[in-house]
């Protein structure tokens, strides 16, 4: 299966790239994804972000389906 993922901010600059498709396993949680995000970016380990999946923050035991937006959210500042 694969996913369109986006990253934001600090996630980008890390990642080289604002988005990108991911490919993964028929059983995908949103943890299994953010191990699987951290194994390929170690840098993002000391950061930190939300996963938003279809425009919802998503927990890591909700499972991930095609097809799916998955967005990589640092903490936002507001003013």
């Amino acid at each position: 299966m694969s996913f369109h993922v986006k990253y934001y901010g600090m996630l980008a600059e890390i990642a080289g790239m604002s988005d990108e498709v991911w490919n993964a396993d028929a059983s995908l949680t949103v943890g299994k994804f953010r191990s699987q995000i951290l194994e390929r970016y170690p840098a993002m380990r000391d950061k930190k972000f939300k996963i938003a999946v279809n425009q919802k923050i998503a927990e890591d035991f909700v499972p991930i389906e095609t097809p799916a937006e998955i967005a990589l959210l640092p903490p936002f500042a507001g003013g």
